[in-house]
């Protein structure tokens, strides 16, 4: 019996065997993902915002590369990184982190380490402020240590520095926190303007910031002959030295001074004066090797009996010897001393006992918070602790004028300057408040009655001679007028 198929069960009847065929047969395996590898095991990224790109190679079990796999990316700690589905990893914070690229049930991972490093010291706030000396400023020192990303970075030790004549600090160095900041504050102990500096420690980033002393209390320098630059620089390091201590104003005065008024040479002068004018010469006085110089008022206020102008001169034929030695602002400092009245204004004010000039063997000073002062610092084996010793020796100009050298050894205001140092107690300030100015105790000088500082100041000093200036001293009230004249 012959059958007869129709073409189209023939293509069916085909189909069947051939599919038979294959599923009889040794076919080939699904492909299955057997292992992922990365183009980096490791990462390190510096700055929060940086991104690096990871990539995946996928092989079958069979070691052949699978192309376009699917791959899935995870992070294990998306606060230091995060990655997305490209494998593009993205720093967040400080820290490390595994990322894991996954291919069905294959995995790699590569650890990243975010290490934020300082690449910006900014400055945030506090940068040239005015303040009163002795006050803090009103506005904090704050700097801003930031990443290349500018985002801030924590943890980094910041360190402030200023000279220390010149101010203080709240803190000499202070921890960024999380906001990247670091903050100080500052308080001048002098007038003018000063450097503070900052740098973040384990970097080259350094920055700086502006301050300004601001003293109530104005000393003016008015030259009647040209100094040189050094000179003009010891004068105004000197002036401010003063502004610093004293603190208080004063009344202003209209003053109206004759010519030769306050010593020979001295102009007219007819103009307000805030607080102080100081007229300066520098001139031949003796020859080498006599006074190095000679200061002290010539017209005081009324009330209150400070100066209100005063005379200072320097001797040229000692001035090379004396800046050579590296004393000019030291001698300086203490004849600008006298124009404000140390050792001059004493008599006048009822401050000196015993004075040497009337006869007397013990001259000292009287006033009470001096007196304070000298016992704190060692005084109290002197007289009970109930006197300041003055100068007796050295003749009119000297004696009764200055600490007595034999107990305060190189303190700035005796009658030596001495070649190593020449600290301005606060015995010294304490006199200037006992005269009646208000005074910044903060702006002293380290210094104690010890032997070994006595002997410091004792053979070796170089000695002032008559520097004090007996001119007749004007009293005269705010408008100018004279009200009587004391005769030195």
């Amino acid at each position: 019996m012959r059958l007869c198929l129709r073409p189209a069960a023939v293509a069916a009847a085909l189909l069947v065997v051939a599919a038979l065929v294959v599923g009889c047969g040794s076919g080939t395996e699904p492909i299955t993902p057997a292992a992922v590898s990365l183009n980096s095991t490791s990462l390190s990224l510096t700055a929060v915002g940086q991104a690096l790109q990871l990539s995946a190679t996928v092989t079958d079990q069979d070691g052949g590369l699978i192309s376009s796999p699917t791959i899935t990316w995870s992070s294990s700690n998306t606060a230091v990184a995060s990655v997305s589905g490209s494998g593009l990893v993205t720093a967040v914070g400080a820290g490390s982190a595994e990322i894991t690229a996954t291919a069905g049930a294959a995995t790699a991972t590569a650890t990243v380490t975010v290490v934020q490093t300082p690449t910006q010291l900014q400055k945030v706030s506090g940068d040239n402020q005015s303040t009163t000396i002795g006050q803090p400023e009103p506005q904090p020192l704050s700097v801003r240590v930031l990443d290349a990303g500018n985002a801030p970075v924590p943890g980094v030790t910041v360190t402030f520095s200023v000279d220390a004549e010149a101010g203080t600090l709240g803190t000499g160095s202070a921890v960024t926190g999380s906001n990247g900041l670091a903050s100080t504050s500052f308080t001048p102990l002098r007038s003018g303007t000063v450097q503070i500096s900052v740098a973040a420690q384990g970097t080259a980033l350094t920055s700086s910031f502006t301050a300004t002393g601001v003293s109530p209390f104005a000393i003016e320098l008015q030259f009647l002959t040209t100094p040189t630059a050094p000179q003009m620089q010891a004068f105004t390091a000197a002036r401010q030295r003063w502004e610093s201590i004293i603190v208080g104003d004063l009344p202003d005065v209209q003053l109206n001074a004759a010519t030769g008024s306050c010593g020979s040479g001295s102009p007219a002068l007819q103009r307000a004066v805030d607080d102080v004018l100081i007229l300066i010469t520098i001139e031949p006085i003796d020859g080498e090797g006599g006074i190095l110089g000679a200061a002290g008022p010539c017209f005081i206020r009324t009330p209150g009996s400070l100066t209100v102008m005063g005379r200072m001169r320097l001797d040229t034929d000692d001035l090379a010897a004396v800046e050579a030695a590296g004393l000019l602002q030291a001698v300086i400092l203490h004849e600008m001393g006298h124009v404000l009245g140390f050792g001059t204004l004493w008599p006048l004010a009822g401050l000196l006992a015993d004075a040497a000039e009337d006869g007397g063997t013990d001259p000292h000073f009287t006033g009470a918070r001096a007196l304070v002062e000298f016992n704190a610092a060692g005084g109290t084996s002197y007289n009970d602790g109930l006197k300041v010793p003055v100068e007796n020796t050295g003749g009119t100009g000297t004696a009764d004028s200055h600490w007595r050298e034999t107990v305060f050894g190189a303190e700035l205001m005796t009658g030596f300057v001495n070649p190593a140092v020449n600290p301005l107690s606060r015995i010294s300030i304490a006199s200037l408040r006992d005269l009646g100015y208000v005074v910044s105790q903060a702006t002293a000088d380290p210094y104690t009655l010890d032997a070994a500082l006595r002997a410091l100041g004792s053979g070796r000093a170089v000695p002032l001679g008559p520097d004090v200036m007996r001119l007749p001293l004007r009293v005269v009230n705010s408008a100018g007028q004279v009200l009587r004249v004391i005769q030195p």
